[in-house]
């Protein structure tokens, strides 16, 4: 629309003295322009202006200041009765035909909208049904963008990481050393530097790995018996193989092996140890047996797993029953004390004896010499009415079958 202050407002309704501002051809003499369709595009709404895109420059006519004339659509309802045309005719040239006739049908409005105008319409905001397709395609596209660049992060680092620890291991010195021990009594407590390291093996053996490059002092501490101490020089990378020097401890003189209290369970290991020993050879089945029966496994209550330190008992135990006659077969009885329902018991104590063959066979003993049978609490050693008399009656028993 154009300025108000300067508009004079639009010329009297006399269309005898209007002129058309467009080049009238010989033609169209007899025109009634009051009938006349000038084939002209439709014009669209004020609300679509902003997605049309002029592409004819304007006409420049030297027409006096086009400034204050608005392009249509730029605000609605347009007062064009307002606008002054420009003096002077549109050149056929401008309708793009090329046998130089017009083609209104084919015009393309020459207006272009003001700087200002043309750049605010540029960045429109998209309306609500491209926001709603363009939501729809990014839940179709499949996994975000940041995904991946996050995982193409957290590949980098730890590659990075690999490739650290592959120089570390490869260029840095070793600085650590093991010890292989042999020779222990089985079930040995190892303590270095006074601190415990385990078990021995039921072999008597024990590895130790990334031990510190120093000297190390090794102690063997069990039960029956008197180990040496060892000093090792720890040296970078190398498995030092130490063996141990170790005595059995003799029966005090102070031990009264038939008589055999609770908690007295080392009292009667050195006690079946000396016995052992003092066998006749040959010794028959009966003696044997008499001196298998000094040992005192002391099970946890409701186990049937051996203590590691009565492991190396059963060795020594195992090299005399070997040199039993083939014949002979002998009962591993379990026993147990009449805490606990008779049905458990049962069950527990066939576990107990059936671990203590298992150990016997390990150390090199034939299976077919034992057989196992679990006894529960049915035949009590003593009383079950102290705690003496349970200790006495959890035990594991040997008898001759045949």
């Amino acid at each position: 629309m154009s300025d108000s202050n300067n508009n004079p407002g639009p010329p009297p309704d006399d269309f005898s003295k209007t002129v058309p501002n467009l080049n009238r051809r010989d033609d169209f003499d007899n025109v009634d322009w009051d009938k006349t369709n000038y084939n002209f595009p439709k014009q669209p709404s004020p609300d679509e202006w902003g997605k049309t895109i002029t592409n004819i420059p304007p006409i420049n006519t030297g027409a006096p200041d086009f400034g204050k004339t608005i392009s249509p659509g730029s605000q609605p309802n347009s007062d064009w009765s307002a606008t002054h045309a420009a003096s002077g005719g549109i050149p056929d040239t401008d309708f793009g035909t090329p046998s130089g006739e017009s083609d209104y049908g084919k015009t393309t409005p020459y207006f272009q909208l003001p700087e200002t105008e043309r750049l605010k319409y540029q960045n429109l905001p998209p309306t609500p049904t491209e926001q709603a397709e363009q939501e729809e395609k990014e839940k179709q596209g499949g996994i975000p963008g940041w995904v991946w660049v996050v995982a193409g992060m957290v590949s980098m680092f730890m590659f990075a990481v690999l490739v650290l620890l592959v120089v570390y291991l490869w260029f840095m010195p070793a600085t650590s050393f093991q010890i292989t021990l042999k020779k222990a009594p089985a079930g040995s407590d190892i303590r270095i530097n006074n601190v415990s390291w385990g078990v021995t093996n039921p072999d008597g053996s024990r590895q130790f790995t990334n031990l510190k490059v120093e000297r190390k002092t090794l102690t063997i501490i069990h039960p029956s018996y008197e180990c040496d101490t060892m000093i090792v020089e720890g040296r970078n990378g190398i498995n030092e193989e130490v063996s141990a020097n170790c005595r059995e401890i003799p029966v005090k003189s102070t031990d009264d092996c038939g008589n055999i209290g609770l908690g007295e369970e080392d009292k009667a290991e050195r006690c079946y140890r000396a016995a052992l020993e003092a066998l006749p050879d040959p010794f028959t089945p009966e003696d044997l047996v008499k001196a298998l029966n000094i040992l005192i496994i002391n099970f946890e209550s409701g186990k049937y797993d051996i203590p590691s330190r009565r492991l190396d008992a059963l060795k020594k135990g195992a090299s005399f029953i070997q040199k039993l006659p083939p014949t002979v077969v002998l009962e591993i009885g379990g026993h147990t004390d009449n805490v606990g329902s008779d049905a458990n018991n049962q069950t527990l104590s066939e576990n107990r004896a059936g671990a203590v063959k298992d150990v016997l066979v390990g150390y090199g003993v034939r299976p077919e010499v034992f057989k196992t049978k679990g006894y529960g609490p049915t035949v009590p050693k003593t009383t079950n009415d102290t705690d003496l008399g349970k200790f006495y009656n959890r035990r594991i028993e040997y008898q001759i079958v045949k």
